[in-house]
Order: structure tokens, then C-alpha cells, then sequence
């Protein structure tokens, strides 16, 4: 995930496009294992290239699987041409990407520059509340400051991995983790050609994971996924947004039973 951990974090914003991260992604297989197709997967915004990743290298690509972040097929827009954020929001009332315009805005970036502020701000993604049970994001606003200090230690991720994440996040600072929500004009873009031709089809298997106590992920996102698919297997989680850690068994076997059955 570039921007992250030990990644790089170039300057230059286009490289978080999608198309230029499976160029990324399609250079570094060549390297890594040339003229081979491989299994591809990611939850979130790893997700999300995954399913780019399929539509713009298909012959590297045996089978994919995604966790959490349905298939949302490229389209022109309500308009059939570019609608800017905060338009979408309001006229078109996709009010709950709220929080998208606070991370994109880049002086969000120069509030968690130090261990204990990236240590707040990764308590509250991660679903530390306070004493009285609130929540310090909501997708309406985005993170609620006020509310951050307040926490108690979110239940997901303990003590020492918190650490952990937090002095590999400050190794480049916080630009990279929110430049994945400022390039969706870029993506918009790259997406034109494939929108325009409709009727896109994966044509290799792929396993979709939803997580059922998402809040912001509801069934109907994804109820009518399968028509851009081949082969589509879908397997539920009773968990939240971060299954990887509340559900980590049941992924893995759901995994292991999906990649076992491409072998016949």
C-alpha cells in the first residue's frame, strides 16, 4: 500500500491513481515472478485495487479475492460527466461521504504529526469510544476532535501492535494514508474508457467477503455484484468493518476452502 509503512511516498499525487498503481503492481510482478499469473487480494482501499488491478491486467491475474469493499463498476456519473465532491454530497445527497471532504482537504495532514496524535487517530479508526460510548468519526463529518482524547483503547488491536503501527506510519507521515481519497478525479478519468464501453465481465473466479455490521457497506452496495462476474462466490462475515482482525479464523478458512477449489 504505497504511502504506508515502508513503502515510498512520492511527491507527486498521481502516483495513488489506480492505473498507475497497477502499472506499479504489474512492473513489480515482472520482476518478482515474469510471465506467471498470481492470486490477488486486499481489504479497503487494497480492495479497491484489486478490482482495478483485474480490469486493467487480466492476463496476470489467476483468481481474486476481496474483503469488506464490494465491486463498484465504473460509471459516468449522474451527469455522464465529472461531479466534484462536495456537489455529490449535497446535491445528490451521498451525505455519507462526509468525512472523504476532510481527508482530502491537506491540512489534515499536519494534525498527527507526533506518535501520540497518530495514536488517537488510529484508537478511533480502530473503534476506541469514550467513557459514555460515542464514537469520535461519524461518515457525515469525519473525525470529531474534540471527542479523540477521550477514548478509551479501542477492543481490535492491542498495545503493543498499536505502537508498532504508529512509528511505521510516522516514517513518512500521514500525506500518504489520506492521498488514497484525493485521486478519485484521477480514477474517474482512467475509469472513462471502460465506462463508456459498458458491459465490463471479470472473467476469473473471485471471492467477495462482505462484513454484515458494516455501517457504511449495506447489502443492497453489493446485492446485484454478481452480473460483472463470471464466477462469483460470495461468503459473509458477522463482523465489522475490520473483519481481518474480528473474523481472522473464518477468513482464513473461507480462503483456504475458496483457493482449494480452484485447483479443480
Amino acid at each position: 500500500m504505497l504511502g504506508y509503512a515502508d513503502t515510498s511516498s512520492p511527491p507527486d499525487l498521481s502516483n495513488w491513481a489506480e492505473k498507475q498503481l497497477s502499472i506499479d503492481m504489474a512492473e513489480l510482478l515482472g520482476q518478482l515472478v515474469p510471465g506467471e499469473q498470481v492470486i490477488v487480494g486486499g481489504h479497503d482501499w487494497g480492495a479497491g485495487l484489486t478490482y482495478k488491478f483485474a480490469i486493467w491486467y487480466p492476463e496476470l491475474v489467476k483468481a481474486f479475492f476481496t474483503v469488506a469493499i464490494p465491486y463498484i463498476p465504473p460509471w459516468l456519473g449522474l451527469s455522464k460527466q465529472w461531479i466534484d465532491l462536495p456537489v455529490l454530497i449535497g446535491r445528490y445527497n451521498f451525505t455519507t461521504l462526509g468525512y472523504q471532504l476532510q481527508f482530502i482537504n491537506p491540512s489534515i495532514d499536519r494534525n498527527f504529526t507526533t506518535p501520540n496524535q497518530v495514536h488517537m487517530l488510529l484508537n478511533t479508526f480502530f473503534g476506541g469510544l469514550t467513557p459514555d460510548g460515542q464514537s469520535a468519526f461519524n461518515f457525515y463529518q469525519g473525525l470529531l476532535y474534540g471527542l479523540m482524547p477521550m477514548l478509551k483503547p479501542n477492543p481490535l488491536v492491542n498495545a503493543t501492535d498499536m505502537d508498532f503501527y504508529v512509528q511505521k506510519l510516522l516514517q513518512h507521515g500521514m500525506r500518504g494514508l489520506f492521498n488514497w481519497y484525493r485521486t478519485r478525479e484521477m480514477d474517474w478519468e482512467d475509469d472513462l474508457q471502460i465506462a463508456q464501453a459498458g458491459n465490463f465481465e471479470y472473467g476469473m473466479p473471485a471471492l467477495f467477503i462482505p462484513t454484515l455490521k458494516d455501517d457504511f457497506l449495506l447489502p443492497q452496495y453489493y446485492e446485484n455484484m454478481g452480473q460483472y462476474f463470471k464466477s462469483l462466490t460470495i461468503e459473509s462475515l458477522d463482523t465489522g468493518h475490520w473483519d481481518l482482525w474480528e473474523g481472522r479464523e473464518m477468513v482464513n478458512k473461507i480462503l483456504e476452502r475458496w483457493i482449494i477449489s480452484l485447483e479443480h
